[in-house]
């Protein structure tokens, strides 16, 4: 199965940065034959779309907002399940859910919303300049990437 991992975000926005991390981390437990992509892409939208096309299987990896107290829990769901973040939709852009759907009607080979799936961690700061991450999203990067792992596994 044509698989793509996909970490998202910018790394020189504090925890916004977890999901390249994490991307990182995975591609440093891959064996070294892997036939799986792995990517960091700092775009949204249409732009995340073209980068599925052609792959039977994505797995994001991502920063999300956090609701008080929850930073650095790992999550995981599909794209048909993606809730609304800081970065979803833009004046200049659409959210992805929208971005699929405009692909699919266009005739773009990408995977079902089921075999999209995201693994995000809730940050703690998304906004201040830093290349360094929050000690709890810090340490959540090795359970973000052992998930990547465990459904990389299933899928085989």
């Amino acid at each position: 199965m044509k698989t793509r991992v996909i970490g998202l975000g910018n790394p020189i926005l504090t925890d916004d940065g977890a999901g390249i991390h994490a991307a990182r981390s995975v591609v440093k437990l891959l064996p070294p034959d892997s036939e799986v992509d792995v990517i960091e892409l700092s775009v949204g939208g249409l732009a995340l779309m073209e980068a599925m096309v052609g792959y039977e299987r994505v797995i994001l990896l991502d920063a999300l907002y956090a609701p008080i107290g929850n930073s650095g829990v790992v999550v995981r769901f599909s794209a048909g399940e993606l809730p609304e973040t800081l970065n979803s939709a833009s004046a200049h852009d659409v959210n992805l859910p929208t971005a699929l759907r405009l692909g699919r009607d266009l005739g773009a080979m990408l995977p079902e919303n089921a075999d999209i799936q995201v693994v995000g961690v809730y940050a703690k700061d998304v906004l201040t300049f830093s290349e360094t991450l929050t000690p709890l999203v810090a340490a959540a990067i090795p359970e973000m990437a052992a998930h990547v792992i465990r459904l990389l596994e299933a899928k085989r």
